[in-house]
């Protein structure tokens, strides 16, 4: 899949190729943010908006086989009918008024995203391999009691009810297609949770945040609703509730994450019942934070807290803890009670707080991470993820006894750190420019980054041999 930016912040013209793990390096204000923030933004839109409409039901009508059993032919229309509803929802994020990447990153001068459009690309044969994927998942609920069942011989696929019901009639196909459409999507364009650069700051003060926040918009929708007409009061979009919330989309998102993490309900995890997603949440821990164990605690009065275990008999509150293990509690707490395959992660510098060989063993844990079927987008500074990142694509996949000895070099010595090059998106933002950074022959080509370090070292030169000349004027 690939995604257009056009006109965004400084940005002219440029193009992202996301693959499993992308990573994107550059220099402070380079636009990095934004093209992450807009791809969760694209993503989010995509997946809960691909629907049948009126103007197009047609081209998806379903051909009744047998009774409660209908079939559909797998061919380039149904195909093409998600990648034009997919590049329509591009084009509608960058131009709608109410809806669109202005109210996205809550810009208040209307200015700044002005002119800003994208376009998604997405092939027949991702469009394809989501419908195959559906097929083998479990049957598509449609209500409590009825489900429906995908199966597919060669290019047609079959929609039957299950269980059979006589009740229902072809007439109900309609809420099946919508139904597929939707399912389809989900693959396509599965869960995506944002880690904003900010994260360190507001997983201190959410709690305050969230009661403040709620207060806002609670009295703005007071306000609205008085000063509001009539037909304004029953239906018609209110967009100046929105207004007043002065955060990007994404940074609502992650403070409504850690929210609803701690409303839902938890199972205890014991030893026994660990799924791989949590066994790597330990595995972070003992490897980036001496073991000290980040969870969720119930409180007196009913509710939950973050806590950490830093000693046995000794939890302390989480603004208590280091920077580092502050950093890596959403990422932890994402891993413990969130995780799933197909999601997508959005992750703004995950370097910050950490020392160098903290952020080239979180690459590790990440790039594990993708290899259980999690999508990472990553944007950095870090020369040292760079460097790490080629290491990582250069294991040998096609021999696992060769894959096995490699990992020995590894920090966490886990061979599921390697990542097949082809899994792998690296760009340098240059000149308001995505530069891809993937070579065939070396892998990820970040040399060309260390200009700074060899510029540091010249300067050392400079400042030695200066010092030596006014020592020897001295002497004379």
């Amino acid at each position: 899949m690939k995604i257009k930016f056009s006109n965004l912040g400084s940005i002219q013209e440029t193009e992202l190729d996301l693959r499993p793990l992308t990573v994107i390096i550059g220099p402070n204000n380079s636009n990095k943010t934004y093209i992450a923030y807009s791809t969760y933004g694209l993503w989010q839109r995509a997946r809960s908006s691909l629907s049948l409409r009126r103007d197009n039901k047609s081209e998806l009508e379903l051909k009744p086989e047998e009774h409660d059993r209908w079939s559909l032919k797998i061919d380039h229309n149904l195909l093409d009918f998600f990648i034009r509803d997919i590049e329509k929802t591009a084009k509608r994020f960058g131009e709608d008024k109410y809806f669109g990447v202005q109210q996205f990153f809550q810009d208040s001068s209307r200015k700044l995203f002005s002119t800003t459009s994208f376009e998604m690309i997405i092939s027949q044969q991702e469009v394809e391999d989501a419908i195959n994927q559906l097929i083998h998942k479990d049957a598509i609920p449609l209500t409590d009691e009825i489900s429906l069942k995908l199966t597919r011989k060669e290019d047609v696929l079959f929609f039957e009810i299950q269980p059979k019901n006589e009740e229902l009639s072809k007439n109900q196909t309609l809420h099946f297609t919508n139904r597929f459409i939707s399912s389809v999507a989900e693959v396509l364009f599965s869960n995506i949770f944002p880690f904003p650069a900010e994260r360190n700051a507001f997983i201190n003060i959410y709690k305050i945040l969230e009661t403040k926040r709620y207060r806002i918009l609670k009295q703005k929708q007071r306000e609205s609703f008085i000063n509001s007409t009539s037909e304004e009061k029953f239906g018609l979009p209110q967009p100046l509730i929105a207004i007043d919330i002065r955060y990007p989309q994404p940074v609502e998102d992650f403070l409504d994450f850690l929210s609803e993490i701690e409303l839902q309900e938890t199972t205890k995890i014991n030893s026994s019942n660990k799924n791989e997603f949590q066994k790597l949440a330990d595995e972070i821990e003992k490897q980036l934070q001496n073991k000290n164990k980040t969870n969720l605690k119930p409180t007196k009065l009913g509710g939950k807290e973050i806590k950490v275990l830093v000693k046995k008999g000794l939890e302390i509150d989480l603004y208590n803890a280091s920077s580092s293990i502050r950093q890596l509690a959403p990422l932890l707490l994402y891993l413990r009670y969130r995780a799933s395959k197909g999601d997508f992660l959005v992750i703004d510098e995950p370097e910050m707080n950490l020392h160098p060989e903290s952020q080239a063993k979180l690459l590790e844990a990440l790039s594990i991470l993708v290899n259980l079927g999690v999508r990472i987008l990553l944007t950095t500074h870090s020369p040292y993820i760079m460097a790490h990142l080629n290491n990582l694509v250069n294991g040998n996949h096609e021999n696992p006894e060769i894959l096995k000895r490699q990992s020995s070099s590894l920090y966490l010595q886990d061979e599921r750190a390697f990542l097949p090059i082809d899994k792998v998106s690296a760009y340098e933002m240059k000149d308001n420019k995505l530069v891809s950074l993937n070579d065939p022959d070396y892998g990820i080509r970040w040399d060309t980054l260390s200009d700074v370090s060899v510029d540091i070292q010249q300067k050392f030169f400079q400042i030695y041999e200066a010092g030596q000349e006014k020592a020897d004027e001295t002497e004379d």
